[in-house]
């Protein structure tokens, strides 16, 4: 079957209205398909479809499919299948559900939705419905390569978890560890003069289990594995890792493209980059360098991407510990007996000076919010309704939380210390 691309710019239209409009106006239509694949009569909760697949799973899947078959129907060529469905079918590979299961449903679903548009038809739409027909074949190779390719890129990691060769590389190289010409001649990986370090995290607080994290983790490892000479040297654990790129692969791998690709595959999940070039010799402190870029950015609550030093070197400076540390956290001091100034600082930063979105989450009135800022201001001499005492806050609220964190350290430490020189009993 072939469509000609002015067929394709054609809105194809039946029972006088476009063809289109038939599928986005009822709501009920991917319950309708489910049903008629798993034969229930609609969702439960935790309904389970016969091949294992959830319910709320396999509908999300489904909507997806039906926005492709929707734009075709409107004379757009088919568009990728969205990263979010491509992931889910990952999930569902690594879940054991079968392939074999999968293509049936989606064969299934596609003519459950060509016998929709047939229903729609009068006799003096063959045409559009012949065309309707083709732009669905379309848009289920499209699908069907799309899942095919989600479960063969599973199975290959697969084949890789147990090779460990990428782990102790990466260890040797971050602890400095020191390597035989022996050891490397035998690992897979070519010792680069130097390496492009990349910390990378997810953000926490989004449906932050043990399940989601093992979730996003094999994720992470399946994206990787896909990449064109397999997972760069890694360590990873379920709240982020590192990434340890050779100049030599630097052509080969794009870090923002990397960036994008992981994040793709992560999508329910925000991730955060923290990059960081050194000589081979200066990876440990280029590992910890890395590791603190991306907890600044969380600390300042940045949008996800990939931060490198250039990005946030006056903010990086003010965590360094010393006497300027301290001053600049203490500007917050007036505000440690007036919690309430404090919170509404730090929700209201986090959420970009929203005034509204502020007072939402705070459950207040904005005019509430407004005057909480500006007493913010009287007590610390710092409006944060300027860019300078925007800034000087924030940075006096980055500087704080390293400050407790040294604090607790040390408390933890006498603690210790107090303990063991208690008499024994």
């Amino acid at each position: 079957m072939v469509t000609t691309s002015s067929t394709y710019a054609e809105n194809l239209a039946l029972g006088g209205a476009p063809a289109a409009v038939h599928l986005r106006r009822d709501a009920r239509l991917p319950q309708q398909v489910l049903a008629k694949i798993g034969g229930q009569r609609g969702p439960q909760p935790g309904a389970v479809m016969p091949c294992g697949v959830r319910w709320a799973e396999a509908e999300e899947v489904l909507r997806g499919c039906l926005d492709l078959i929707a734009a075709a129907l409107e004379g757009l060529p088919p568009s990728p299948v969205p990263a979010m469905s491509r992931v889910r079918i990952g999930d569902w590979a690594a879940q054991g559900v079968a392939l074999e299961a999968v293509q049936h449903a989606t064969h299934a679903a596609f003519r459950f939705v060509l016998d929709e548009l047939s229903r729609r038809a009068t006799s003096a739409d063959s045409r559009a419905l012949a065309i309707a027909g083709q732009r669905l074949a379309a848009v289920l190779e499209e699908v069907e390569t799309s899942f095919t390719t989600a479960y063969l890129r599973v199975v290959r990691a697969a084949t890789t978890e147990h090779d460990d060769s990428g782990e102790v590389f990466a260890s040797a190289l971050i602890t400095g560890a020191a390597m035989t010409s022996s050891w490397t001649r035998s690992s897979r990986f070519v010792l680069s003069e130097s390496y492009t370090v990349l910390a990378l995290a997810q953000e926490h607080g989004v449906a932050d289990t043990a399940g989601h994290r093992e979730t996003w983790l094999r994720r992470l490892r399946v994206e990787l594995a896909s990449l064109p000479d397999g997972s760069p040297p890694a360590l990873l654990g379920v709240g982020g890792g590192t990434l340890l790129i050779g100049d030599e692969d630097l052509g080969a791998i794009d870090v923002s493209d990397l960036y994008e690709r992981l994040q793709a595959a992560t999508a329910e999940t925000p991730l955060r980059f923290g990059l960081v070039h050194a000589q081979t010799d200066h990876l440990p402190e280029a590992t910890r360098q890395a590791h603190e870029l991306v907890d600044l950015a969380a600390r300042l609550y940045r949008p996800p991407g990939v931060y490198r030093m250039s990005d946030l070197v006056v903010e990086y400076q003010v965590t360094r510990p010393g006497p300027g540390r301290r001053q600049v956290a203490a500007v917050l001091d007036p505000l440690r007996d007036q919690p309430e100034l404090l919170e509404t600082l730090i929700v209201h930063i986090r959420n970009k000076r929203n005034r509204r979105r502020t007072a939402g989450i705070l459950h207040l009135h904005p005019n509430t919010v407004d005057y909480r800022l500006r007493r913010v201001a009287v007590h610390t001499g710092l409006d944060p309704a300027t860019v300078h005492g925007l800034w000087y806050l924030q940075a006096a609220l980055v500087a704080s939380a390293y400050e407790a964190n040294t604090a607790s350290v040390t408390e933890a430490g006498s603690s210790t210390e107090t303990d063991n020189d208690s008499p024994q009993q």
